[in-house]
């Protein structure tokens, strides 16, 4: 199943039985601190995906990854219908916030090309993950 077609209780599920720990849903929920029945309905899609601050909790919780970590806040926000809590304040309040939304509408609008939109966007992120090796070594 592609991320497009993953729902968030699915991910953190997924997460939480390939554990070696072998965590139940209520060991989950006591350390999120919220009530292990609404995480049950939460990991079987049944409610909404719990808040940054719970997130940010499983994350510690299960050592994710950065990129095991954005697929989780991007897969709630799309539950959710609202920007990644993560990436929020950069998006919403910042430089490359702002000029990532305006090349997004244009591209929504058709007054840029996808392609070229996909080129710079690889680029950029190649040039993050060089940069972020010169740093670690």
């Amino acid at each position: 199943m592609g991320k497009d077609c993953l729902r968030f209780g699915k991910y953190i599920r997924g997460i939480r039985v390939h554990d070696l720990r072998e965590l139940t849903q209520a060991d989950v929920a006591e350390v999120l601190g919220i009530n292990s029945a609404l995480y049950g309905m939460i990991e079987n899609s049944k409610r909404p995906p719990f808040g940054h601050e719970e997130m940010e909790m499983f994350a510690e919780l299960f050592n994710l990854t950065s990129e095991q970590k954005g697929i989780m806040y991007d897969l709630a926000a799309r539950e959710n219908d609202k920007t990644p809590a993560d990436i929020k304040d950069i998006f919403m309040n910042s430089e490359i916030g702002n000029l990532s939304r305006t090349l997004l509408r244009e591209l929504q609008n058709g007054d840029f090309e996808e392609e070229r939109w996909k080129t710079l966007a690889r680029e950029a992120y190649k040039e993050a993950q060089r940069l972020k090796g010169d740093e670690n070594e």
